[in-house]
């Protein structure tokens, strides 16, 4: 799959005040997007097996890393998600939460467990509240559904404030991004594997108990799940090298154990943010032509992809959130910017075509899989005042069923309030692409929108 030209290699910082000139500079990257300016497909419903939400608009899963110490939300958890439910958005995706104390990737991850579910459960009753009245004052019906991200941090765990990488297999290139050697940490066994397929249910169970819709199983972004799907090069494994159903076995079989535990009448949701491209060149990598000797970003290959979903599929699963690239790695396959975090250098492309390569390549799935599975796709944030109309258009044309935006939410948590009620999106709010979110990630600090929120400030 082929979707950017010899046009895109270049950077440029976003620079567009109208409309006209976002278009006029696409036409000259020779990059194929669409707006409609009637929002009103914003506001559908839309079923999810025996659920639905009451528009096209979600929230995105964001770290904070502002849980207390034993993972339950602090006051800035609360702030941030009353915040989002005040917007109202269809769907709010609850951020990455760890499924152990030892898979954490930072001590301030969220963290559900037997002793703090009732703490879960007021926070999503509140949480709940808030969404139901905006949704109200906004003259939706349904209610908005709340899902919860269920993680293990693979390569990026940490033991306390040292890093302490569970790798699927050796990479010289994704440990040197995140300065660790190859003695740091350990490759997790086959027999440690086996065993921990059956903690994403014990922790679905605390879910579903503490009134969440739905559970994420975390596959995108290098975690553990990720890497596993392209982890060709471990080799004597069950779930590893170059047969697709060793890599993939992990995955599915948590989700087979999942189901069998309690959700088999379908009211509680089981879906996955899913990487479907990292960009890694063969014979590692997913989502990536088998070509040998590239470099990265590598070739588009969906063929895998496209199979495991429709194993997905054949699971009942019926909700998949899109996702692609390794923030970590490379963070602008995953989320285009402008500017980087301290140390990093500026990728040799222009960030709307990283904007494009998402969106295609979310196109390419959703009319490649059944109808039954909704879409929801990623990395409309880049495009600030000018992304509803994209949305618009996409959603129009059946590309993708809902419009996820995570540092939109950061900045401006009142957008889709700003859709439904003025059309537009208040260009004095927007992200403007400064990754300084992601520096207060790196720097180990609590994360939000520096310049749009006086609760958050990078220092030195």
């Amino acid at each position: 799959m082929k979707v950017l030209g010899k046009e895109c290699k270049h950077f440029e910082p976003f620079k567009y005040k109208i409309l006209t000139q976002l278009k006029q500079k696409l036409s000259e990257l020779n990059l194929a997007l669409d707006f409609n300016d009637d929002l009103a497909v914003l506001k559908r419903s839309l079923s999810i097996g025996n659920k639905s939400i009451p528009n096209r608009l979600a929230i995105q899963p964001m770290e904070g890393f502002d849980a207390k110490r034993d993972g339950r939300p602090s006051f800035l958890t609360v702030r941030r998600y009353s915040r989002y439910a005040k917007g109202g958005a269809g769907l709010i995706w609850c951020e990455a939460t760890s499924i152990s104390e030892g898979y954490k990737s930072n001590q301030h991850q969220l963290a559900i467990t037997k002793e703090n579910v009732d703490e879960y459960r007021k926070f999503v009753s509140h949480i709940k509240k808030i969404s139901k009245s905006a949704l109200e004052q906004l003259g939706f019906s349904g209610q908005c559904l709340f899902i919860l991200q269920l993680n293990h941090s693979g390569r990026y765990c940490k033991k306390g404030d040292t890093k302490y990488p569970i790798r699927a297999y050796h990479n010289y290139q994704l440990d040197k991004a995140i300065n660790v050697s190859e003695q740091d940490g350990k490759i997790i066994e086959d027999s440690e594997l086996i065993a921990l397929e059956e903690k994403w249910g014990e922790k679905a169970l605390l879910a579903r108990d503490a009134g969440f819709d739905g559970v994420d199983i975390k596959a995108c972004h290098g975690y553990l799940i990720s890497e596993l799907l392209g982890a060709r090069e471990r080799n004597d494994s069950l779930y590893g090298g170059y047969d697709f159903a060793n890599r993939s076995r992990f995955f599915l079989n948590v989700i087979k154990k999942l189901k069998k535990r309690c959700f088999k009448n379908g009211d509680f949701i089981i879906t996955t943010r899913l990487g479907i491209y990292d960009g890694i060149p063969y014979p590692n990598g997913f989502g990536v032509a088998p070509l040998e000797g590239e470099e990265f970003p590598a070739s588009i290959d969906l063929t895998e992809p496209i199979k495991l979903i429709n194993e997905l599929d054949n699971l009942g699963i019926k909700l998949i959130n899109i996702s692609a690239g390794n923030p970590h790695y490379k963070p602008h396959i995953t989320r285009p910017y402008d500017i980087p975090v301290k140390g990093a250098n500026l990728p040799s492309e222009h960030p709307l075509c990283g904007v494009y390569r998402l969106i295609k390549m979310t196109s390419e799935i959703k009319k490649s899989i059944s109808e039954e599975i909704k879409i929801m796709g990623s990395g409309y944030s880049y495009l600030r005042q000018f992304s509803p109309y994209i949305c618009a258009d996409l959603i129009k044309n059946n590309e993708v069923d809902i419009c996820g935006f995570g540092r939109m939410a950061f900045a401006n948590p009142e957008f889709p309030r700003q859709i439904f009620q003025q059309d537009e999106i208040n260009p004095k709010k927007v992200c403007v692409g400064c990754s300084q979110c992601s520096q207060l990630m790196k720097n180990g600090k609590s994360t939000g929108c520096v310049i749009r929120d006086p609760a958050y400030e990078v220092k030195s």
